[in-house]
């Protein structure tokens, strides 16, 4: 597999246009807590502009959560975009995600595909029986946080509440709290570029990020608090391919606390 790098003073931020279909109805809420297990996440840096992707991208169509002890994140990059096709789902913030943990790491080139699991590079080849390696590390390990979700949807938005504890109240001074929103069964037929004439497929591709969120604190010495967000949800968001993730990062180190999903319309 080629993958495709890019020195970090390279990269041209482009916005990308997105469409699709109306949204199917959904009245219930949702509601799911982190328990007593150790969740990450993994997430993948990928774009539509990318020959090398697609495998990459069917693999990580297969993850589940909880069943792979990883929430998965999809996080399209708009830096190929100049090359000829613009990924519809690429934005310059998640290049800038991609850059801030590289840097973090103390690198100084993004690629595509790039697989971070709990904040650290899974290079090309090393996966999957080293992502598996990994995955079973972190599940060893004691949680670090609780977290509990609760969703309320409306007609073109949901309110989200999470509650949150740590578990040692001292880790809250680097620890950072996101929302992210995830739709499955995403489809692209590319007519332009490494990748024309593909049908490109994607599950777990993230629409919306938000974070470090401001929290509200019930108890500052047990380090207790509650985040709310409202999130709106535009009309070609499919509601049943949507998927809600919270998650609680070290900001200095990358490493996840803990991470909770559910649908947005469980059933």
């Amino acid at each position: 597999m080629r993958v495709k790098e890019l020195a970090l003073t390279l990269l041209l931020p482009l916005v990308a246009p997105s469409g699709g279909a109306a949204p199917a109805a959904c009245e219930s809420g949702a509601v799911a807590n982190s328990g007593a297990a150790s969740a990450t996440i993994v997430e993948l840096y990928t774009s539509e502009g990318c020959d090398s992707c697609p495998p990459v991208d069917a693999w990580f169509a297969t993850l589940r959560y909880p069943r792979d002890g990883v929430v998965p994140l999809a996080f399209h990059v708009d830096y190929w975009d100049y090359i000829g096709w613009k990924d519809r789902f690429a934005k310059p913030a998640y290049a800038q995600r991609q850059r801030d943990a590289v840097t973090r790491q103390g690198s100084r080139t993004t690629y595509t595909p790039q697989l971070m699991l709990d904040g650290r590079d899974l290079r090309a080849g090393s996966y999957p029986s080293r992502f598996q390696s990994r995955v079973r590390e972190v599940a060893a390990r004691a949680p670090r946080a609780g977290l509990a979700l609760d969703v309320k949807n409306s007609r073109d938005r949901i309110e989200v509440t999470l509650n949150a504890t740590f578990v040692l109240p001292a880790e809250r001074a680097d620890a950072a709290v996101f929302i992210a929103v995830t739709e499955d069964n995403l489809a692209s037929r590319v007519t332009a570029g490494e990748n024309k004439g593909a049908l490109l497929k994607h599950d777990h591709v993230v629409r919306d990020l938000s974070g470090p969120l401001a929290v509200e604190y019930q108890d500052r010495v047990a380090g207790s608090f509650t985040v709310r967000r409202t999130i709106a949800l535009p009309p070609d968001w499919k509601r049943s391919d949507l998927t809600l993730v919270a998650f609680m990062q070290n900001v200095r180190t990358g490493e996840v606390l803990q991470a909770v999903s559910s649908p947005i319309c469980p059933g």
